[in-house]
């Protein structure tokens, strides 16, 4: 009798076990309400529009990239921050866009190519997300594809290798976690959620990392003073060199050390760029010492190496970049001091599933 009272009782427990276990996961692998992370924000919003100093507020006047429809609220980038961070927004929940731009890399990926939600690596290295505000034209990417911050938003969202949604399947994602609502609500002022407003939000997180608090800045605003050997690395950066040709300056403009039109092509033989010109775009230099590897191709894996151009005839030979041996150390003391480490460690812009 207990014997046959037993296999009753298993018989009736088992479809509930399993049913339970099973409830954790979706049929195509996304978490349900019960396992999702939630996001630990702060009962006041995190402050993200920012008065910067003078010598970059001077700069941002004449080339902030910002459109009129979505300036920086701090419900806005707070909405974008999370995100960011939320791997909900790849294919299996494994890769967020966080995932290849790290915040102690400088929000870069600090390998050549960077892995996506199934393993695949990407094509191109990851481009530091900094300062991208101050880029005049707004394009963005390596080649310049995306004609805003806004258009580059979706994009690795939508890439096979890299996080391998649809528009409508990355609604859907976002439509059925339980924070989105309300912080959808706080930034846009309606509930509703659509990829234009993701995109917004992500662009919005991501104009307002802007470094400014480096060595150079408190130069420039006389609060610090640059050593012998630094103050002869920015007078070499900013000279032309002798027998004419571009100084450092041409592409990698002060105070925000970019330009979105150099002085000159960039020039990568046997590979498609902007235009198919085999010509990329010029990153900021700011918080250069901590973004390795360098390039579009991640091949160049030191900055004294980028400094020092390569050896002639080598694959990783940059003649716009070769430096007189004498020179090389100045320079790199000068590029030191773009360096901002605030922006790696400063809780607005961490991971708020953690």
């Amino acid at each position: 009798m207990q014997h046959k009272k037993f296999v009753f009782t298993l018989i009736i427990c088992l479809p509930v076990v399993a049913f339970q276990f099973c409830s954790k996961k979706s049929s195509s692998g996304s978490d349900t309400p019960e396992t999702v992370t939630q996001p630990a924000l702060p009962a006041t919003a995190y402050n993200y529009v920012i008065t910067y100093p003078a010598h970059i507020q001077n700069a941002l006047l004449t080339t902030d990239n910002t459109p009129a429809n979505n300036p920086i609220t701090n419900d806005g980038a707070t909405l974008g921050r999370v995100l960011f961070y939320d791997k909900h927004l790849s294919k299996n929940n494994t890769i967020s866009c966080a995932s290849c731009h790290k915040q102690a890399s400088s929000f870069t990926d600090n390998v050549q190519f960077s892995k996506g939600f199934e393993n695949g690596l990407t094509s191109k290295n990851s481009m530091p997300v900094l300062n991208l505000r101050f880029y005049q034209s707004g394009k963005m990417f390596w080649d310049e594809r995306a004609a805003s911050i806004e258009k580059q938003a979706l994009q690795p969202i939508q890439n096979t290798v890299e996080m391998g949604l649809t528009l409508a399947e990355l609604e859907s994602k976002v439509k059925g976690l339980s924070y989105y609502p309300s912080l959808f609500q706080k930034a846009f002022g309606s509930a509703d959620i659509d990829s234009v407003k993701i995109a917004k939000a992500l662009a919005q997180f991501m104009r307002s990392i802007v470094t400014y608090q480096s060595k150079y800045d408190l130069v420039k605003q006389g609060m610090a003073t640059f050593t012998a050997q630094e103050a002869a690395g920015e007078q070499l950066f900013l000279s032309t060199p002798p027998g004419g040709g571009n100084s450092c300056a041409g592409c990698h403009a002060p105070p925000m050390f970019l330009t979105s039109s150099p002085a000159a092509p960039f020039a990568f033989p046997l590979e498609a760029g902007i235009n198919g010109q085999n010509r990329f775009k010029s990153g900021s230099l700011r918080n250069i010492a901590s973004t390795a590897p360098y390039f579009h191709n991640g091949n160049i894996a030191t900055l004294a190496a980028v400094v020092n151009g390569g050896p002639p005839g080598a694959p990783d030979h940059i003649p716009a970049h070769s430096v007189a041996p004498a020179d090389a150390a100045n320079l790199l003391a000068f590029l030191n001091t773009l360096s901002d480490q605030s922006v790696t460690t400063d809780v607005k812009f961490s991971d708020p599933f953690k």
